[in-house]
């Protein structure tokens, strides 16, 4: 009894609901509360949406950012869709295309997860180009096994064929009277294209990566050798070309550009800011082009700060004044650098003092003996003279003087007299005798004259006799006979002997 009441309920409800949508057509507003109470009365679920006829009925273009559970990677696809379309259609259709699962869709549009009921109208989804973002959910996170999947796939297919056996294709009417069979549908063919590993989406050939998920295409696949693409991959494969060429060329602009800004920072001795700073030493703010930018280290600090650190600077080298509790630059301002942050005089004075502390910490300098001449040199152990660049002169080395029309022994002589009157040149040669009591000079073993040994081995040359001498045994290298005479001398690796214990190799 309760079954049959509940069937009158059901069929009295759905007159209702049939009569007060025509009454709200016709714009009855009597008859339509008459039967909005009606239904009121029955207590039966209800369910009110608008004719599809009240919406537009041109489709539009949906643009829809796909994305899923397995990859961070956003797939463009377009739609098209009429606006009155529920989500639910919308899943349908997504299904059908594509192969997703409505229980896998989750549809998010203007920033509201979308319900099945509502219509991409009520989501403000009224235009051509309006957006939409779907997700697809794994089938473990949706609940869905495969043989629910294969169920719902086999229901679809039976339903097509159903269509398909309620609206046969037109037959000859003497084949249907005769109860002719249908001709058998041609086989299908076969699909031709590589199977996504990640969503299992079936791509064309030449893809890249997968239309769907984007997917990098296998690496042991082989497009076939038969295989001719059609239209829309002739024109995406264009397209492709068109954008690699494209990019080269911005490649090619972009190294172009930077080659160009390269070479017109280099003609500037000091790169400037582009952008406001605040200089590490003095923590001022710097305007864009008042600061600078060290091409070593790329730091950045104000004119003045870095000039007054090569002011102050008491070495050959200007290090980058850049400290902080963690690390400390040891790059070296350029010489370009330098010269543009100094005025003339400045940096004239600069010089001068980077050659003065480079003359004092070299082993082998030798200073041009002229008064008041800047000009110095590092010597060679084999050079026993120097020409000085800025003055012309030619300084003995040996002698440390410059001796002009004389060769070393008759300055050394002329020294000797002229000693007795001139205190200059008693002082040159006390000088000389001081280095003989040192043991930094000798003299030589033939022709008596002073000769230094300036560094390397033990053997040196008298520059007046050519005696060839051992520093060690301060003695003649060779006997009588010279070179080669090992019956006098210091006697130097004779039967495999040092000539004596401190030597170093002066044969």
């Amino acid at each position: 009894m309760a079954a049959l009441d509940a069937s009158k309920n059901i069929t009295e409800g759905e007159d209702a609901a049939r009569l007060l949508s025509d009454a709200i057509n016709s714009r009855d507003k009597d008859e339509a509360t008459k039967y909005l109470n009606r239904l009121l009365d029955l207590k039966l679920p209800v369910s009110v949406k608008l004719n599809p006829e009240a919406y537009s009925k041109d489709s539009i273009r949906l643009r829809v950012g796909v994305a899923d559970a397995a990859s961070d990677a956003h797939i463009p696809i377009t739609v098209m869709v009429p606006v009155y379309m529920t989500i639910s259609e919308l899943k349908e259709k997504i299904s059908r295309d594509y192969g997703f699962h409505p229980a896998l869709q989750r549809w998010v549009i203007g920033k509201r997860l979308a319900q099945d009921r509502d219509t991409l109208h009520q989501y403000g989804v009224k235009n051509h180009d309006d957006s939409a973002f779907l997700f697809i959910l794994s089938t473990q996170a949706a609940n869905l096994t495969r043989e629910q999947e294969r169920k719902e796939k086999e229901d679809r297919r039976m339903d097509e064929i159903i269509e398909t056996i309620d609206q046969p294709p037109h037959r000859p009417p003497e084949l249907v009277a005769r109860g002719v069979n249908r001709p058998p549908l041609p086989p299908k063919p076969q699909s031709v294209g590589w199977s996504c590993p990640g969503c299992t989406f079936l791509n064309k050939p030449t893809r890249p990566g997968c239309e769907m998920c984007g997917t990098a295409r296998p690496d042991n696949y082989t497009v076939p050798d038969m295989y001719q693409p059609d239209e829309s991959e002739i024109m995406r494969l264009q397209q492709e070309e068109l954008a690699s060429l494209q990019y080269e060329q911005s490649v090619k602009e972009e190294r172009e550009r930077n080659f160009r800004e390269l070479l017109e920072t280099d003609v500037h001795g000091l790169v400037g800011n582009v952008e406001e700073l605040e200089c590490a030493i003095c923590f001022c703010d710097i305007m864009p082009g008042e600061g600078a930018v060290l091409r070593e280290c790329l730091h950045r600090f104000c004119r003045e700060c870095l000039k007054e650190t090569v002011l102050n600077c008491m070495d050959a080298e200007v290090a980058c004044p850049y400290r902080d509790n963690a690390y400390s630059c040891n790059c070296t301002l350029q010489d370009r650098e330098i010269k543009s942050l100094l005025s003339q005089d400045e940096y004239q004075k600069f010089l001068e003092l980077r050659l003065s502390i480079a003359e004092s910490r070299s082993e082998n300098s030798y200073h041009c003996k002229t008064p008041d001449c800047a000009g110095w040199c590092i010597f060679e152990d084999d050079v026993n003279e120097f020409t000085c660049d800025i003055c012309s002169e030619t300084n003995c080395i040996l002698c440390k003087a410059i001796h002009k029309g004389m060769n070393c022994k008759e300055y050394q002589d002329d020294l000797r007299i002229r000693a007795q009157n001139d205190d200059a040149a008693r002082q040159t040669a006390q000088m000389l005798d001081q280095l003989l009591q040192n043991g930094e000079a000798m003299n030589c073993p033939k022709c008596q004259v002073i000769v230094q040994k300036k560094d390397g081995c033990d053997w040196i040359c008298c520059l007046m006799c050519k005696t060839e001498i051992c520093w060690v045994t301060k003695q003649a290298r060779w006997g009588p006979q010279g070179a080669g005479d090992t019956s006098g001398g210091c006697k130097c690796r004779v039967n495999g002997v040092l000539c004596h214990p401190r030597c170093q190799n002066c044969h």
